[in-house]
């Protein structure tokens, strides 16, 4: 199978499995985030546990976030595609997107930063751009 479609199947799959999120929402814990800036506070927690999700509601919510999350996707791939503009950051050049290729077997490149790694470094960034005219 072509890799450039096993990686949009896999990723479809990952969706699916980040938008199951009721055990979160019906046994909320302050400690349940992987990253500090998005812990839920006591307030929050008992929010949740006060509510009474039924199943319905439950698929109802998870349906909302996968549709979220394939929504942020399909506008990264607008950008990589160049088909979407960068709205936070202005570039000195016009956007012209990025492309992703498929590595061959055996090539390495010691330089090349990973994107996974990159993510979560660029968070700041990212706030700091958003805040930067407030």
């Amino acid at each position: 199978m072509d890799p450039k479609k096993i990686f949009l199947i896999e990723l479809h799959e990952i969706i699916k499995n980040s938008s199951e999120i009721r055990n979160q929402l019906v046994y909320p814990s302050e400690d349940n985030m992987m990253w500090d800036e998005y812990k839920l506070s006591t307030e929050e927690v008992n929010a949740l546990k006060n509510y009474n999700f039924d199943d319905a509601a439950l698929s109802a919510i998870e349906k909302t976030v996968r549709d979220s999350i394939m929504g942020a996707f399909f506008r990264a791939f607008a950008l990589l595609d160049a088909v979407g503009d960068p709205e936070i950051v202005e570039g000195e050049q016009p956007w012209l997107g990025l492309t992703l290729r498929e590595r061959k077997s055996g090539e390495e490149d010691v330089h090349e930063e990973f994107l996974h790694d990159e993510f979560y470094a660029v968070y700041w960034d990212w706030l700091e751009q958003k805040n930067k005219d407030k």
